[in-house]
């Protein structure tokens, strides 16, 4: 095909959302001399500039990320920086799917955040414009449904076990009309992944500093910091927790924006719990695997603190009580 032929067919069929690729002639001009193999992959997703259409011409490469999930790696080429209308060069990153620590989607108005994460602490990030968050949730789905063979950490397997003690399923009431929109994102997860159970549902809380004094007292009452709402919930492959863009935010707009984090019960190796260093009632929770880690803010007191609380008491018990083998940390 020529090149005129293939950069104006890619042209016309620009726009904000994200295709799947079939078959090498829907893969972008920019990545076709990567011998991806279209064909055997399970997914292949071309992800396009976030540029409207009527900046973009026929000349320039629309699109920055070509995402192929093989049978066991996830494949990202990646359209070099520079001058916007920069035409040609890309990278490649191979991770293979035993490394994925945690996925997490998030989306703040139309910015889309894929990010994932590995053992070295290396974060693989793709920009997306938030139109498209479904697909991308197939593509979530597809990451945490390579884990589902892999066996629970010793960390995993006692945060996965801490969920029995608290009441299920939690029912779709008691936050604030505010958070209702965590409900409508867990009736989606539960939509693709049937076997979901949800653990605790908290709404937002209104929290005091601990520190800085009367000065810091009075900059929250006129910025005052909420933590938001959040769902944990998950079913025999994978911790999911949905929520907002961060836990802790200042000010009184209000939020657009939603997140999804999966952890695979295979891949947690530490789990500490402790008072946050900044706030009364709030409690901070970090999940960690070599030097990835994910941070989460629940309020104290709240079902969320108890599951994660009571994984630490498990982890506590004598060495040969606990499950399977590999590093475990519980720390209260």
């Amino acid at each position: 095909m020529p090149a005129t032929t293939a950069g104006t067919s890619e042209y016309d069929r620009f726009g904000p959302w994200i295709d799947e690729v079939r078959t090498r002639d829907d893969v972008p001009r920019l990545f076709r001399d990567d011998p991806v193999d279209v064909a055997g992959a399970r997914l292949v997703l071309k992800v396009p500039r976030n540029i409207a259409r009527r900046d973009a011409t026929p000349d320039m490469d629309l699109y920055d990320h070509l995402l192929v999930l093989e049978a066991d790696a996830l494949t990202v080429l990646s359209r070099r920086g520079g001058h916007p209308d920069t035409v040609g060069g890309y990278d490649r990153v191979r991770v293979p799917l035993g490394q994925i620590v945690a996925v997490r989607d998030v989306v703040t108005m139309l910015d889309g955040r894929l990010t994932v994460s590995t053992p070295a602490g290396d974060l693989l990030s793709v920009r997306y414009n938030g139109s498209a968050r479904a697909t991308v949730a197939r593509l979530v789905g597809e990451l945490r449904g390579a884990a589902a063979d892999r066996p629970a950490s010793p960390v995993g397997a006692a945060l996965r076990d801490a969920t029995t003690a608290l009441s299920t399923p939690v029912p779709p009431y008691g936050v604030g009309k505010d958070d209702l929109a965590l409900v409508s994102d867990l009736r989606e997860v539960l939509r693709r992944h049937p076997d979901v159970t949800a653990w605790s549902l908290h709404g937002r809380t209104a929290l005091t500093p601990t520190r800085g004094g009367a000065l810091a007292r009075a900059r929250n009452a006129l910025s005052p910091a909420t933590l938001h709402g959040a769902v944990l919930a998950g079913d025999a492959t994978a911790l999911e927790v949905l929520g907002r863009h961060d836990w802790v935010l200042r000010g009184r707009s209000p939020v657009h924006s939603a997140s999804r984090t999966v952890i695979p019960w295979s891949a947690p190796e530490h789990l500490t719990v402790a008072p946050h260093p900044d706030y009364e009632r709030a409690t901070l929770v970090r999940v960690s695997t070599g030097a990835a880690e994910v941070r989460l803010v629940v309020p104290t007191g709240s079902a969320a603190e108890q599951l994660f609380a009571g994984a630490v008491q498990r982890l506590d018990r004598p060495l040969e009580d606990q499950p399977g083998p590999g590093p475990a940390t519980g720390t209260r």
